[in-house]
Protein backbone atom coordinates (compact mmCIF):
# COMPACT_ATOMS: atom_id res chain seq x y z
CA UNK A 1 0.00 0.00 0.00
CA UNK A 2 1.98 3.02 -0.77
CA UNK A 3 1.45 6.09 1.44
CA UNK A 4 3.62 8.69 2.39
CA UNK A 5 4.05 11.31 5.10
CA UNK A 6 4.61 15.06 5.84
CA UNK A 7 4.55 17.22 9.03
CA UNK A 8 1.32 18.58 9.38
CA UNK A 9 1.82 20.50 13.02
CA UNK A 10 4.07 20.49 16.38
CA UNK A 11 2.72 17.11 17.14
CA UNK A 12 1.09 16.07 14.20
CA UNK A 13 1.95 14.16 11.23
CA UNK A 14 -0.09 13.86 7.84
CA UNK A 15 -0.24 10.76 5.88
CA UNK A 16 -0.75 10.88 2.28
CA UNK A 17 -2.49 7.70 0.67
CA UNK A 18 -3.43 9.30 -3.23
CA UNK A 19 -4.25 12.24 -5.05
CA UNK A 20 -8.24 10.92 -5.78
CA UNK A 21 -10.91 10.04 -3.84
CA UNK A 22 -12.97 7.06 -4.55
CA UNK A 23 -14.99 4.79 -1.97
CA UNK A 24 -11.96 1.58 -1.92
CA UNK A 25 -9.74 4.26 -0.88
CA UNK A 26 -11.68 6.16 1.42
CA UNK A 27 -11.96 2.24 3.10
CA UNK A 28 -8.50 1.98 3.17
CA UNK A 29 -8.28 5.02 5.22
CA UNK A 30 -10.56 3.92 7.54
CA UNK A 31 -9.14 0.25 8.05
CA UNK A 32 -5.72 2.56 8.25
CA UNK A 33 -7.29 4.47 11.43
CA UNK A 34 -8.78 1.41 13.05
CA UNK A 35 -5.00 -0.32 12.93
CA UNK A 36 -3.30 2.76 14.45
CA UNK A 37 -5.87 3.69 17.16
CA UNK A 38 -5.94 -0.73 18.09
CA UNK A 39 -1.75 -0.45 17.99
CA UNK A 40 -0.72 2.58 19.76
CA UNK A 41 -3.98 3.36 22.07
CA UNK A 42 -2.77 6.67 23.92
CA UNK A 43 0.24 7.49 22.17
CA UNK A 44 -2.38 8.82 19.61
CA UNK A 45 -4.44 11.66 20.69
CA UNK A 46 -6.58 12.08 17.74
CA UNK A 47 -7.26 10.16 13.80
CA UNK A 48 -8.83 12.69 11.56
CA UNK A 49 -9.59 10.94 8.29
CA UNK A 50 -10.19 12.84 4.62
CA UNK A 51 -10.40 12.07 1.08
CA UNK A 52 -6.88 10.27 0.99
CA UNK A 53 -5.78 11.49 3.76
CA UNK A 54 -5.12 10.83 7.93
CA UNK A 55 -4.43 13.36 10.08
CA UNK A 56 -2.25 12.09 13.13
CA UNK A 57 -2.27 13.90 16.41
CA UNK A 58 0.64 12.19 19.18
CA UNK A 59 1.43 12.60 22.44
CA UNK A 60 4.90 14.22 22.23
CA UNK A 61 5.13 13.34 25.91
CA UNK A 62 5.62 9.51 24.80
CA UNK A 63 6.92 10.35 20.88
CA UNK A 64 8.72 12.35 18.41
CA UNK A 65 8.01 12.56 15.05
CA UNK A 66 10.49 10.48 14.02
CA UNK A 67 9.48 7.59 17.03
CA UNK A 68 6.30 7.56 15.66
CA UNK A 69 6.77 7.19 12.03
CA UNK A 70 9.31 3.72 13.45
CA UNK A 71 6.55 2.49 15.17
CA UNK A 72 4.01 2.74 11.89
CA UNK A 73 5.76 2.40 8.99
CA UNK A 74 5.81 -1.80 9.86
CA UNK A 75 2.06 -1.32 10.91
CA UNK A 76 1.66 0.43 7.59
CA UNK A 77 3.50 -1.57 5.67
CA UNK A 78 1.67 -5.19 6.26
CA UNK A 79 -1.52 -4.04 5.24
CA UNK A 80 -1.75 -5.20 1.58
CA UNK A 81 -3.82 -4.20 -0.74
CA UNK A 82 -5.25 -7.48 -0.61
CA UNK A 83 -5.90 -7.30 3.10
CA UNK A 84 -9.70 -7.98 3.57
CA UNK A 85 -11.91 -4.71 4.54
CA UNK A 86 -13.49 -5.24 7.65
CA UNK A 87 -16.94 -3.25 6.81
CA UNK A 88 -20.16 -2.94 8.62
CA UNK A 89 -23.94 -2.85 7.45
CA UNK A 90 -25.09 0.69 5.49
CA UNK A 91 -26.76 2.84 8.03
CA UNK A 92 -30.15 2.94 6.61
CA UNK A 93 -31.25 6.98 7.03
CA UNK A 94 -34.99 7.94 6.41
CA UNK A 95 -35.52 11.00 4.10
CA UNK A 96 -39.06 12.71 3.42
CA UNK A 97 -39.00 13.94 -0.10
CA UNK A 98 -40.93 16.18 -0.88
CA UNK A 99 -40.71 19.79 -3.36
CA UNK A 100 -43.41 21.77 -1.00
CA UNK A 101 -41.96 21.32 1.96
CA UNK A 102 -38.28 19.42 2.15
CA UNK A 103 -36.78 19.10 -1.07
CA UNK A 104 -37.05 23.11 -2.68
CA UNK A 105 -34.37 21.98 -5.03
CA UNK A 106 -36.23 19.15 -6.34
CA UNK A 107 -38.37 20.31 -9.11
CA UNK A 108 -35.48 22.55 -10.74
CA UNK A 109 -33.30 20.17 -10.57
CA UNK A 110 -35.71 17.38 -12.75
CA UNK A 111 -36.20 20.27 -14.86
CA UNK A 112 -32.36 20.84 -15.24
CA UNK A 113 -31.80 16.92 -15.76
CA UNK A 114 -34.92 16.49 -17.84
CA UNK A 115 -36.82 13.60 -15.61
CA UNK A 116 -39.01 13.91 -13.06
CA UNK A 117 -39.17 14.44 -9.96
CA UNK A 118 -39.60 10.53 -8.94
CA UNK A 119 -36.58 9.91 -11.09
CA UNK A 120 -34.11 12.02 -8.38
CA UNK A 121 -35.23 10.58 -5.58
CA UNK A 122 -34.70 7.07 -7.23
CA UNK A 123 -31.12 7.91 -8.05
CA UNK A 124 -30.09 9.42 -5.00
CA UNK A 125 -31.74 6.02 -3.05
CA UNK A 126 -29.98 3.47 -5.38
CA UNK A 127 -26.63 4.44 -4.49
CA UNK A 128 -24.94 3.03 -1.57
CA UNK A 129 -22.60 6.04 -0.28
CA UNK A 130 -19.23 6.33 2.03
CA UNK A 131 -18.63 8.92 4.37
CA UNK A 132 -15.41 10.19 3.02
CA UNK A 133 -14.98 12.83 6.29
CA UNK A 134 -16.74 15.09 8.71
CA UNK A 135 -15.79 18.71 8.29
CA UNK A 136 -18.17 22.70 7.93
CA UNK A 137 -19.95 21.82 11.08
CA UNK A 138 -20.29 19.51 13.86
CA UNK A 139 -21.39 16.39 12.18
CA UNK A 140 -21.59 17.31 8.62
CA UNK A 141 -20.44 14.15 6.76
CA UNK A 142 -19.16 14.40 3.25
CA UNK A 143 -20.40 11.54 1.52
CA UNK A 144 -20.18 9.98 -2.38
CA UNK A 145 -20.39 9.50 -4.69
CA UNK A 146 -24.09 10.44 -6.46
CA UNK A 147 -25.33 9.09 -9.72
CA UNK A 148 -23.49 10.90 -12.53
CA UNK A 149 -27.01 11.98 -13.87
CA UNK A 150 -27.05 14.20 -10.16
CA UNK A 151 -24.15 15.64 -10.36
CA UNK A 152 -24.48 19.37 -10.26
CA UNK A 153 -22.90 22.82 -8.83
CA UNK A 154 -23.84 24.56 -5.58
CA UNK A 155 -26.31 27.68 -5.39
CA UNK A 156 -24.62 30.56 -6.80
CA UNK A 157 -26.14 32.37 -3.95
CA UNK A 158 -26.37 30.18 -0.27
CA UNK A 159 -29.64 30.27 1.62
CA UNK A 160 -28.88 31.81 4.85
CA UNK A 161 -30.88 29.02 6.76
CA UNK A 162 -30.77 25.81 6.18
CA UNK A 163 -32.95 23.56 8.53
CA UNK A 164 -31.32 20.56 10.61
CA UNK A 165 -31.85 17.19 8.97
CA UNK A 166 -31.70 18.61 5.32
CA UNK A 167 -30.93 16.00 2.72
CA UNK A 168 -28.37 17.54 -0.26
CA UNK A 169 -26.24 17.18 -3.38
CA UNK A 170 -23.02 19.50 -5.06
CA UNK A 171 -20.80 18.40 -7.14
CA UNK A 172 -20.47 14.46 -6.75
CA UNK A 173 -21.16 14.48 -2.95
CA UNK A 174 -24.39 13.87 -0.69
CA UNK A 175 -24.74 15.62 2.83
CA UNK A 176 -27.27 15.72 5.63
CA UNK A 177 -27.16 19.71 7.39
CA UNK A 178 -26.77 18.33 11.23
CA UNK A 179 -27.70 21.67 12.73
CA UNK A 180 -29.42 25.02 10.61
CA UNK A 181 -27.18 26.71 9.02
CA UNK A 182 -26.69 28.85 6.12
CA UNK A 183 -25.48 26.38 3.11
CA UNK A 184 -25.53 26.09 -0.43
CA UNK A 185 -26.42 22.75 -1.19
CA UNK A 186 -29.39 21.67 -3.02
CA UNK A 187 -31.54 20.50 -0.99
CA UNK A 188 -33.96 17.14 -1.76
CA UNK A 189 -35.18 16.25 1.48
CA UNK A 190 -35.37 15.96 5.06
CA UNK A 191 -34.30 13.22 7.68
CA UNK A 192 -35.74 12.91 10.94
CA UNK A 193 -32.43 11.36 12.34
CA UNK A 194 -29.95 13.52 14.53
CA UNK A 195 -27.03 13.61 12.57
CA UNK A 196 -25.38 15.05 15.86
CA UNK A 197 -25.95 15.04 19.83
CA UNK A 198 -23.04 15.67 22.63
CA UNK A 199 -24.23 13.53 24.99
CA UNK A 200 -23.20 10.45 22.13
CA UNK A 201 -20.14 8.43 22.13
CA UNK A 202 -18.97 9.08 19.46
CA UNK A 203 -21.35 12.66 19.17
CA UNK A 204 -21.73 12.61 14.86
CA UNK A 205 -23.63 9.59 13.93
CA UNK A 206 -22.17 9.17 11.01
CA UNK A 207 -18.42 8.44 11.00
CA UNK A 208 -15.42 8.10 8.19
CA UNK A 209 -15.57 4.88 6.18
CA UNK A 210 -19.52 4.01 7.40
CA UNK A 211 -21.42 3.36 4.57
CA UNK A 212 -25.18 5.07 4.22
CA UNK A 213 -28.06 4.19 2.31
CA UNK A 214 -31.21 6.31 1.91
CA UNK A 215 -34.29 5.12 1.85
CA UNK A 216 -38.17 7.46 1.46
CA UNK A 217 -40.74 7.77 3.91
CA UNK A 218 -43.79 9.69 3.33
CA UNK A 219 -44.99 12.95 5.50
CA UNK A 220 -47.00 10.73 8.25
CA UNK A 221 -43.78 8.75 8.54
CA UNK A 222 -41.52 11.51 9.06
CA UNK A 223 -43.19 13.11 11.69
CA UNK A 224 -43.83 9.91 13.69
CA UNK A 225 -40.09 9.46 13.80
CA UNK A 226 -39.56 12.36 15.10
CA UNK A 227 -39.52 15.05 11.75
CA UNK A 228 -40.18 18.34 12.22
CA UNK A 229 -41.32 20.64 9.61
CA UNK A 230 -41.39 24.49 9.22
CA UNK A 231 -42.89 27.37 6.61
CA UNK A 232 -39.80 28.02 5.15
CA UNK A 233 -40.54 26.61 1.99
CA UNK A 234 -43.83 25.55 2.12
CA UNK A 235 -45.71 28.46 3.90
CA UNK A 236 -47.21 25.80 6.23
CA UNK A 237 -46.01 24.24 9.23
CA UNK A 238 -46.51 20.81 10.80
CA UNK A 239 -49.65 21.33 12.72
CA UNK A 240 -51.41 22.62 9.88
Amino acid sequence: MHWSAETAGVNALLLRFGDAMSPELSARIHQVSLRLQNSLGDRILNLTPAYTTLLIEYDLLQDTQTSLLTLITPLLNNLSPDTPLADTDPINIPVYYDPHTTGPDLTALAEQKNCTVEDIIQRHCDQEYRVYALGFAPGFAYMGETHPDLRITRLETPRVRVPAGSVAIADNQTAIYPIDSPGGWRLLGRTPMKLFNVQADPPALLQPGQRVRFHPVDRETFIQLGGELDDQFSGKSSHD
